[in-house]
């Protein structure tokens, strides 16, 4: 399930656009590839194909373009002929089987009846890990658990899962599901932060399942999608599964939208925000935190990724994209970045740039 739909004949050109500013930890790279290198391939391919640098792939700080990885992803998955890349040596789900399950699940009526219909195919499939839908008090809890937990050491695949699972089960309901907890098993790893992006709720680490929590009262939502819409979906995928989105109805993305893309203009200040959104700065900041994110960490990611974006692909002077940016200084916009990613921005460039030599 590291990337479904792996073959697919073209992509929303809007979607592809927002990948180009949108960026993933390089952990998800690096265990992608350790994947790869675990099922008996050589690795170099792959990493010459990406358009990132050696020395950006060991800064485990440091991120890349989203459409990035998902080409890794796409590659990996054809070559190991699984969408578990081949996980511990073990084949189980050939390129495809995501795609025929939201096939099989999409009549299903409801959410419960779609997670539930979702989950048996994947246990009559797949022998060692096992998918569940259980209920506690009146939350709902989405939980999958291995046989044998070390193959998934770097917890690779369970952070993929829960992450396709939430998108394809937002996507049947044509709303985000609005999660209350994510339990991880394992402990706060260095891209810990990464989660916070990922799912916008609390995270615990250290918990016996890797899990995704949410309101039972969202089980009864009907699913709202159709043949021509799955089409559309399949088609997309794996890239709508992998972008942050943005068109849900969770603050940080109402407030992505206040701010633009046009970084050059002075950003509203919290409590223009707070205004905008018939809020309070004390109820924004509290709802905020329940996202696992800050008015600051939203301005901060989205100048980040714009700013990787920038000196990926474009021929601007890193001056320039200080401008774009909004730093009317070049050297405030060098110490930012540095702090973003480990990297100053003429470093990330270079070393962009000798990848492609």
């Amino acid at each position: 399930m590291s990337s479904a739909g792996a073959t697919f004949p073209r992509t929303n050109l809007n979607l592809l656009a927002k990948m180009k500013t949108n960026t993933v930890s390089v952990h998800y790279v690096n265990a992608c590839l350790e994947r790869a290198k675990q099922a008996g391939l050589d690795i170099q391919p792959f990493i010459t194909r990406l358009d990132v640098s050696p020395e950006i792939l060991q800064d485990p700080t440091a991120r890349i373009p989203s459409e990035e990885y998902v080409r890794l992803a796409i590659h990996l998955v054809m070559a190991t002929n699984d969408e578990f890349l081949l996980l511990g040596g073990i084949p189980r789900t050939r390129p495809g089987t995501f795609a025929l399950m939201a096939h099989a699940t999409m009549p299903a009526g409801n959410l419960q009846r779609g997670i539930l219909r979702c989950f048996q195919f994947y246990n009559l499939l797949v022998d060692d890990i096992h998918f569940k839908l259980s209920k506690r008090n009146d939350e709902a809890i989405i939980s999958l658990r291995f046989d044998n937990p070390e193959l998934d050491w770097d917890h690779q695949t369970a952070d993929s899962v829960l992450v396709l699972l939430h998108r394809f089960f937002s996507w049947l309901i044509g709303q985000r599901l609005e999660l209350t907890q994510v339990s991880l098993s394992g402990e706060p790893p260095v891209h810990r932060q990464e989660y916070q992006r990922l799912f916008r709720t609390r995270i615990l680490f250290n918990q016996p399942l890797n899990a995704l929590h949410f309101k039972q009262k969202h089980l009864d939502n009907p699913i709202t999608q159709n043949e021509s819409t799955l089409k559309e979906f399949l088609r997309d995928a794996p890239y709508n599964l992998v972008v942050i989105p943005d068109n849900d109805d969770s603050l940080t993305a109402k407030i992505r939208a206040i701010i633009g893309n046009d970084f050059r203009h002075e950003f509203p200040d919290f409590e223009s925000v707070a205004r905008s959104l018939n809020s309070t700065p004390q109820t924004l900041r509290r709802h905020l935190k329940h996202e696992g994110t800050s008015y600051q960490e939203i301005k901060d990611t989205m100048r980040r990724d714009a700013a990787i974006y920038y000196l990926n692909r474009s021929q601007l002077t890193i001056n320039e994209i200080a401008e774009l940016m909004g730093f009317s200084e070049p050297s405030t916009f060098h110490r930012a970045f540095k702090k973003w990613t480990g990297l100053t921005p003429g470093a990330y460039r270079q070393n962009s740039d000798q990848e492609l030599l």
